[in-house]
């Protein structure tokens, strides 16, 4: 307060009268167990209601203009969706952004010369998705100087004269500065961005799922842009023509996107609306497909390098895992979570992490047995990694998989990858002589999956599901050492995962997540 004395904001920073009076009644927090907000032995949660000096109930409030949003996936439209709307929700969005916009753009120069940088703190450091300024040009400048006067808030008078922050022309980017010129945004190499690539005329084929992008140097990208980027037919069709494309035009393929997430994994409503009419035909087409794809990654002609970030779940971490290699962002939740919906990795994914952990037993010297109890934990228990370094742990990156801090670089570093690794290629030959664990080491996870459930660790259908993952992973109900194909494993992975597709229990782990977005046990 003090350092602040020309600040207009510098009164907020007063303590209120009512947090000194809670300070006079010990309500000072987690100490006290009591604070700005409680709980009591029902675990009720009350929030401290200054009006009336006392605690009440917080009861969630439901706003039309979220609910709105939520079905929304661009982001530019859900912010329009929730700020246009009449409802006090819309409102109380509108006055916290409102008053936090044109604070901000008082603050340049005072704290940065352009709008860029200040935009590039609020998304680095507090992980933003849109800067403040880029924010207003969604909104538009102009309708939010228009809605403020009308409501009596006084706007800089520089404010009034801009219409947009950003401006973009011939495939070039300028930012506003504070001296009211706009600059042109030159981008490092390192930067390479697939929006402005795609603008400059670079797409090579476009679906309604996914676009091959020419990223240069024989290399080319393949991005998804489905809701989520869940992973359904038109991806696995494009993914079967981009790793076609690069081998007859380039050098190597990058899987990589620009949105929030990797992928959420497969297209989880399709396959519900396909249980509950019973097409299960269709099903296994669809898992085919998705084997397909993947193990068209796995066998490609030329290097494939998958960029993960953020979250990477099922379908998504299969995906990565048939890559020849990974470049992931230093924060990349990734697993295989299909147990929570009621399911098995069938993209590939349990059959990868056997056959991983056949093939490293194999090349150390060491019991098959450990490596896959250890890969059968990550998938029983839909392990997700807290970040990238993790996942070599977990053995879903290995040695010559690396880790990018700098998430604009994602793309770049993973295509660096794939033009090493084009010198001297050599693809893969498919696996037909793999020993399978067998049935010893499936009946020995299957008794702890017993003991768990009798201590109620877990469901019996938990155990039931956890014990199809077992036959998989160990290669059936064979003996130990008898000599299975992938292929083979690819097809018991299928079987299982349709025999779960059948169960009642799995369409009610499917329902909930649909409904509520949180998983059942049952």
């Amino acid at each position: 307060y003090t350092l602040l004395p020309n600040d207009e904001e510098r009164e907020i920073y007063k303590l209120p009268d009512f947090v000194k009076g809670m300070i006079d009644k010990k309500l000072l927090g987690n100490k006290t167990k009591a604070g700005f907000y409680k709980k009591d032995n029902d675990k009720k949660r009350y929030y401290y209601d200054y009006n009336i000096q006392d605690y009440v109930e917080i009861k969630k409030p439901k706003f039309a203009s979220v609910e709105t949003a939520k079905q929304i996936d661009d982001l530019n439209e859900r912010i329009k969706a929730v700020l246009f709307s009449k409802d006090k929700g819309s409102q109380v969005a509108w006055n916290i952004l409102r008053d936090m916009f044109i604070y901000t753009f008082n603050r340049i120069p005072e704290i940065a010369d352009d709008v860029l940088n200040v935009d590039n703190a609020m998304k680095w450091g507090y992980n933003w998705e849109l800067g403040p300024f880029e924010m207003m040009d969604v909104i538009g400048v102009q309708n939010i100087v228009k809605r403020a006067e009308k409501e009596g808030i006084k706007v800089p008078e520089k404010l009034k004269s801009i219409d947009s922050f950003y401006k973009e022309e011939n495939s070039k980017i300028y930012y506003y500065s504070a001296n009211g010129e706009y600059k042109e945004l030159v981008r490092k190499k390192e930067n390479i961005k697939l929006t402005i690539l795609k603008k400059a005329g670079n797409i090579v084929e476009k679906t309604s799922e996914a676009t091959l992008i020419d990223i240069g140097d024989g290399v080319f990208c393949l991005e998804f842009h489905t809701k989520m980027n869940a992973i359904g037919g038109g991806i696995l069709s494009m993914i079967k023509k981009a790793t076609k494309r690069a081998e007859e035009e380039g050098i190597g393929l990058v899987i990589a996107n620009e949105s929030k997430n990797f992928s959420a994994g497969a297209n989880l409503a399709m396959l519900a609306t396909a249980i509950s009419e019973g097409a299960f035909e269709d099903i296994d087409m669809m898992v085919r497909m998705f084997q397909n794809a993947t193990m068209a990654i796995k066998y490609s002609r030329v290097p494939v390098v998958s960029a993960p970030y953020g979250m990477t779940l099922g379908g998504g971490c299969e995906v990565c895992l048939h890559s020849d290699a990974i470049c992931a962002y230093a924060e990349t939740y990734m697993g295989l979570v299909e147990v929570g919906v009621g399911l098995l990795p069938a993209g590939g994914g349990t059959k990868e992490m056997a056959v991983r952990a056949i093939l490293d037993a194999e090349f150390y010297g060491i019991d098959v047995s450990n490596l896959i109890f250890k890969y059968f934990q990550n998938i029983a228990q839909a392990r997700v990694s807290m970040g990238a370094y993790e996942l070599f742990e977990m053995g879903y990156m290995r040695k010559g998989d690396t880790v990018t801090m700098n998430i604009d670089n994602l793309i770049y570093d993973a295509k660096q990858m794939v033009i090493s690794l084009a010198n001297n290629y050599r693809p893969k030959k498919p696996l037909t002589e793999l020993k399978a664990p067998g049935r010893s080491v499936a009946s020995a996870i299957k008794s702890q999956l017993w003991n768990m459930m009798t201590g109620n660790y877990i469901t019996e259908y938990e155990r039931y599901m956890a014990g199809l993952i077992a036959d998989v992973i160990t290669g059936g109900d064979v003996s130990a050492g008898t000599i299975i194909t992938e292929q083979y494993l690819l097809d018991l992975e299928r079987e299982k995962f349709l025999k779960l597709c059948g169960q009642r229990k799995t369409v009610e782990r499917i329902i909930s997540i649909l409904k509520t977005g949180k998983p059942l046990r049952n």
